[in-house]
């Protein structure tokens, strides 16, 4: 980047006068956590997080970090994607200005992008969890399985070709540490997966201690085996489709490993390079969601 550094520093110095005292905090604890030693570690896919992919989002999650506790959420999550395809290449990268024409949330480096948060000190080791897929006010109107079966394929799977890429970013706390991991759902298998194996058959409703759930679920196998590759719940309490995807399928693009909290001085920082990694393919399949429940 060519920038005269003498130049920022002093445009800095001369804003810093006319600032109230909390002001001056907030300023304080972003330049102290610019300090954060952040550790990168890279997936096994590489088309999408490049060297300057990996800086922009580091940037920014040290940013964040300096004035919130909570990991991104989605909305942050979306401009913080934006700026890191900018960064990579993509000047026109840029947020959907439309949502109820197109579902996608950033375009960019000639892809439509769906992006989904993640995190929680019980994530899975087995599953991504997408809380909503897509939003369905036909579920409660959608009392048998027929109905499931026949509404996922005419209104579910047609929503997919809204965009080309799923991208899930999960956040894991451990140890006065925060990680971040970019985990993608590969489009074409989920897409294949609701148009091949979507059938009544394959909806019913849980029961515990002998209590039936309100909501209908679905298990859809990998193609030619019987492993499940998501669970799809038709969750009726809001209204949305929600899966939980084979983390062992998903494409893995990278972590991000930080200070989970501010410190009092530099010399305080963690050491990210020795951060637990979050929960991660575990060879033991899950046997139940309980998310289903209540009844």
């Amino acid at each position: 980047m060519d920038v005269d550094l003498q130049q920022i520093r002093n445009r800095i110095v001369a804003g810093l006068g006319d600032l109230e005292a909390r002001q001056l905090a907030a300023v304080e604890s972003v330049v102290r956590n610019m300090h954060r030693r952040i550790h990168f570690r890279p997936g096994s896919a590489t088309d999408l997080v490049d060297s300057n992919f990996r800086d922009e989002m580091s940037l920014f999650l040290v940013v964040h970090h300096a004035l919130h506790e909570r990991a991104l959420n989605k909305e942050n999550f979306e401009y913080v994607f934006k700026q890191c395809l900018i960064a990579s290449g993509d000047s026109a990268a840029r947020l959907n200005p439309n949502q109820k024409q197109a579902k996608f949330d950033v375009e960019g480096a000639g892809q439509r992008w769906s992006l989904k948060t993640e995190s929680g000190d019980s994530m899975s080791r087995n599953t991504v969890k997408v809380e909503k897929l897509t939003e369905a006010l036909w579920i409660r109107s959608s009392p048998t399985a027929e109905d499931c079966a026949q509404n996922v394929l005419q209104k579910v799977a047609p929503r997919l070709h809204d965009y080309d890429r799923i991208i899930v970013l999960r956040a894991y706390r451990n140890r006065g540490l925060i990680t971040y991991s970019l985990e993608e759902i590969p489009w074409n298998s989920l897409y294949t997966a609701l148009m091949n194996y979507t059938q009544p058959e394959i909806f019913s409703k849980a029961v515990r201690g002998g209590k039936e759930a309100k909501s209908f679920g679905a298990d859809y196998p990998k193609e030619g085996s019987q492993a499940r590759l998501f669970r799809m719940l038709l969750d009726t309490s809001v209204e949305k489709v929600r899966i939980w995807y084979a983390l062992e399928e998903c494409l893995h693009h990278g972590y991000w490993t930080l200070p989970a909290s501010t410190p009092t001085n530099v010399a305080e920082l963690s050491t990210p390079e020795k951060a637990e990694l979050p929960p991660q393919r575990d060879p033991q399949p899950e046997e139940t969601c309980q998310e289903e429940l209540p009844f």
